[in-house]
């Protein structure tokens, strides 16, 4: 049995193009006949004929509109392919931009937060009698025993063991241990710590003891003149804060026997404690 060679077949666009031209040239050929046969033969046979020369043409004309009108939808499924693409991509750009805008405006933020910050403890820095430097917090110890904060600062600052440290809210605590560029501050609510305090309004001295979580004034007399709600103030007297800085507030009082005890909310959160001020020497 011979095998023949199998058929080439035809690129769909140039069967397409075949057509349309057969199409074309045979409606025209067709067209071109009946006409001569109408003009050549009697009246009647061209009555006859009219009505099928009209059916042609009209099939041809309909055929011509048809072709036209696929030729064209195709062309407008590719253009509104294509502009379904464009606006994809724009849509991406857009949601880009949109996302910029959003990470500049939050940084804008963080930048007018910090700013403030910044402002609020140069304020402090001008209040506070003696030298001053500013140090940022780079760390904490979250054990729930004690309390201490990791400063950018050092020896090589100025900074020594012993030296206050405070914020714009009020007193954090005083340098635990300090290296060459960096130190350790111990917070006044760590069970370790105990400085001088008053009672702003009624002047009534104590001793501030970390708690914690809080901390105390301590060894009050039963007789002082403390309420709920008083603002309790540094001491001074050789510590290494200076007089007047705030501690916190009374927010409780404990009586036991001949002694008073009351139970301080510190006015500063350490946990959102981004900047400081070391006192390298106090009053």
């Amino acid at each position: 049995m011979r095998r023949g060679r199998p058929p080439i077949r035809p690129r769909t666009r140039a069967v397409r193009s075949t057509l349309w031209g057969l199409w074309q040239s045979g409606g025209l050929v067709a067209l071109g006949l009946l006409a001569a046969g109408m003009t050549a033969f009697p009246a009647q046979t061209l009555s006859l004929l009219g009505p099928v020369a009209g059916a042609l043409g009209g099939a041809w004309r309909a055929g011509l509109g048809a072709t036209a009108a696929l030729r064209e939808s195709g062309a407008s499924g590719l253009r509104a392919a294509r502009g379904l693409a464009a606006v994809g991509r724009e849509a991406r750009e857009l949601e880009r931009q949109i996302a910029a805008l959003e990470q500049r405006t939050i940084l804008k933020e963080e930048q007018q937060r910090e700013l403030v910050r910044l402002r609020r403890l140069l304020q402090l820095k001008e209040e506070v009698t003696g030298p001053a430097v500013s140090a940022r917090v780079i760390g904490s110890d979250p054990g729930a025993s004690f309390r201490t904060l990791v400063l950018d600062l050092g020896v090589r600052d100025g900074v020594r063991e012993g030296n206050a440290v405070v914020a714009a809210a009020g007193a954090v605590g005083r340098i635990l241990s300090a290296g060459a560029d960096h130190a350790v501050a111990l917070w006044l609510c760590d069970p370790r710590s105990r400085i001088a305090g008053f009672v702003q309004r009624s002047r009534a001295m104590g001793v501030l003891t970390g708690e914690g979580e809080g901390c105390s004034l301590r060894y009050l007399a039963a007789g002082d003149d403390v309420r709920v709600g008083d603002r309790v103030l540094t001491a001074g007297h050789g510590s290494a804060f200076p007089k007047g800085i705030l501690i916190g507030v009374v927010k409780d009082i404990h009586l036991d026997g001949m002694l008073m005890t009351a139970e301080i909310a510190p006015a500063v959160n350490v946990r959102r404690l981004e900047e400081v001020l070391v006192l390298p020497r106090g009053e």
